[in-house]
């Protein structure tokens, strides 16, 4: 018997779904080539969705009744020149985003053992959504610093 693999954050999925959320729409990875913003800093606790890194948001956006499972998933980019796009307006808009999402880039290898993600949108962003066996600290690795390289363009 063949038994689908659970999603990391699942026990908070199950929650989501209990009052109402609804999973995007999600496919096998099919190894697509993946960025992400991580923190160059060793030791950092990098690839950990925005509810399980400031769990108030979650009981914020949940007594809104905003709650996404979107922030249960990892965000990452087709390209990473979409990613530095994006993360270059996020920078003027937010000062200190290094601090909050990380100052460098990580690019890796997503495979269908890892997850599902959502289909990318116009800017190359799309939702991952981690299985129980993934550690994407073993799979990315830090290719860019990215507070240089906005700096050059602003």
């Amino acid at each position: 018997m063949n038994k689908e693999p659970k999603f990391k954050y699942q026990k908070q999925i199950d929650e989501l779904l209990a009052i109402g959320c609804q999973l995007p729409e999600l496919f096998a990875p099919n190894n697509t080539q993946a960025c992400r913003f991580a923190f160059s800093e060793e030791g950092h606790q990098n690839h950990v969705p925005q509810y399980m890194s400031n769990p108030k948001r979650m009981l914020q956006d949940i007594s809104k009744s905003k709650a996404n499972t979107s922030l249960l998933a990892l965000s990452c980019f087709t390209t990473s020149d979409k990613a530095e796009t994006f993360y270059s307006n996020l920078r003027k808009a937010f000062k200190n985003v290094s601090t909050s999402i990380g100052d460098s880039l990580a690019e890796g290898i997503l495979a269908n053992e890892d997850g599902l993600k959502t289909v990318a949108s116009t800017n190359g962003h799309f939702d991952f959504y981690e299985y129980e066996s993934c550690d994407l600290n073993k799979t990315f690795q830090i290719t860019k610093n990215l507070i240089e390289t906005t700096d050059e363009k602003d």
